[in-house]
Parts: structure tokens; sequence; C-alpha cells
């Protein structure tokens, strides 16, 4: 089994992301992206679709979109019930890199939920973080 992963999100945020990832990892062959809406013509439905099948039911995927109930997400929650599909919501940069660093075997659905923790954990608001730890470090 072949595990791939696919962002995508309403614009070109998900090409924005795999950029930054290729910049910070290198190039990932089994990442793949969907910008919806980017063109006046594109049928978002069919964009999945197309999308979709290009990959053979024993390739996994792990799908991450940019909001969750979100127009996007909505087009992928038609394949929950394909085997080895993961779709996940809040597409960001240390979610996905986590991810993309774990070997190839590890199990996705742990995975998954590390990253997951991991991700909202290092979702800061810098200011009263540092000013938590300047303060801290007053009390020493």
């Amino acid at each position: 089994m072949k595990r791939h992963y696919i962002f995508a999100s309403h614009g070109s945020f998900a090409a924005g992301i795999r950029q930054s990832v290729e910049l910070i990892l290198g190039a990932q062959p089994h990442l793949h992206v969907l910008c919806a809406y980017v063109d006046d013509n594109d049928d978002l439905t069919q964009q999945v679709d197309n999308l979709m099948a290009a990959f053979t039911p024993q390739d996994e995927l792990i799908v991450i979109t940019d909001i969750f109930a979100g127009s996007v997400n909505n087009e992928f929650i038609r394949y929950l019930h394909r085997p080895d599909f993961h779709l996940l919501a809040g597409l960001n940069l240390p979610l996905v890199i986590e991810m993309l660093i774990a070997p190839p075997d590890e199990p996705a659905i742990p995975l998954i939920n590390e990253a997951l923790i991991n991700a909202r954990e290092g979702m800061q608001y810098c200011n009263q973080t540092i000013s938590s730890a300047r303060c801290a470090d007053k009390d020493f």
C-alpha cells in the first residue's frame, strides 16, 4: 500500500503549503494538491472526482482540507466510505511536516492523532507566551 497526501483548499493555499513543504523537505512525489475556485470554469465536484480517480483502491489517502465543513471538505466527505481514506481539516504547515517526516510504514491513525495534537500545541499567541516566560524567569 502506498500512502499519498492530498492538500485541498479554496484558492491556491494548498499549492502554497506544498511549495513551503518542498522548500523545507525537498520534493514530495506522493503529495498532490487541489486548488478550488481558481478558474471560473472549474467544477469542484468534477475536480475532486478526477483527482480521486487517479488512485488505486490499494492506495492509502490522507486528505487535508483548509476548512471543516467548507465546500472543499464537503466534496471529500463523499469518499469517507473508501478504505484507507483519512480526511482532516485545518491544513497548516506544522501538521503536514510532522506527518511527512514520519516513517512511511507508521500506521496512519496514530500518526494523524499525534500530528493533530502537536499542531494544536504549536499554535501560540506569542505575546502571551513570551510575556508568561518573562514573568516565570523573574520569579527565579
